[in-house]
């Protein structure tokens, strides 16, 4: 898989690298940006969901990045905020020139949506393009404007890292050996920044994680027939769905900013 984000980047002029705008710092891939930096490709930092987090916390990201040297903007692929925005970005990176565009990110980042945000009405497809020899999938390249072209496949990252890292970027739930240690994980990072979160998605309070994720299980109508326990284990992998899926809203905010207090979105 990784192989195929690499090539995916060399066939390409610039590289969107799409992060989830909850956890941009974890969602990032540092050693995929290093390998576009040795390539000498333009980078652009897309922090998509922003839907999911209050506009002066998305915007704070922004500038933190900013700052440090990458280019960077805030998207909401699902409301198409931020789109125009992120066009310009790409004009500026291809220097007014003809060029390919590329998305990669973890899973779950939204880079499929990103892809279709940007094709609107009128995209069309050009020819089929192979990505090298012995690559066995074969892509379409659309037209975002009149000289800018994106690959219509989004080049997926293989979560790494620690658990957790793992988890926040998308490890599949049916691949995990123990769901319930990672539901916890989850949940203790999340408590971190704000409980409310949890109460709000799951509509009630809890003690800890592992109440959390029983009363889950009782409230889905979740037990195991022969003794009638909650079965936590389905409700772990349902809690970890549910935060991919954008049902839990709690933010980060970045290191400058780590001393203010980090609260669930009311938006």
């Amino acid at each position: 898989m990784l192989t195929n984000v690499l090539n995916v980047i060399r066939k390409s002029d610039v590289v969107l690298e799409v992060i989830d705008s909850r956890e941009p710092d974890l969602t990032r891939s540092h050693k995929i940006e290093n390998y576009i930096e040795k390539l000498n490709k333009g980078l652009i930092l897309v922090i998509n969901k922003g839907d999911l987090v209050p506009r002066d916390v998305i915007e704070k990201w922004t500038n933190y990045f900013r700052k440090e040297g990458l280019a960077a903007v805030y998207i909401s692929a699902t409301n198409h905020m931020g789109t125009r925005i992120l066009r310009h970005y790409i004009r500026e990176k291809l220097k007014g020139n003809e060029g390919v565009v590329c998305f990669i990110g973890y899973p779950k980042t939204g880079k499929s949506s990103i892809i279709n945000a940007l094709k609107g009405k009128h995209s069309a497809s050009t020819s089929a393009h192979p990505m090298s020899y012995g690559y066995t999938k074969t892509v379409q390249k659309f037209r975002i404007d009149s000289k800018i072209y994106a690959w219509d496949t989004p080049g997926i990252i293989p979560p790494d890292g620690s658990q957790l890292e793992r988890i926040i970027r998308g490890y599949p739930v049916e691949k995990l050996e123990d769901p319930v240690k990672a539901a916890l994980l989850l949940i203790s990072r999340i408590l971190q920044f704000d409980k409310n979160s949890l109460i709000s998605a799951y509509k009630t309070d809890f003690t800890d994680g592992l109440d959390l994720l029983k009363k889950i299980a009782i409230k889905r109508g979740w037990f195991y027939k022969k003794d009638k326990e909650p079965i936590i284990e389905e409700a772990a992998r349902q809690l970890i769905r549910d935060y991919h899926e954008g049902k839990i809203t709690y933010f980060t905010l970045p290191p400058l900013d780590n001393n203010n207090e980090n609260k669930v979105s009311n938006i």
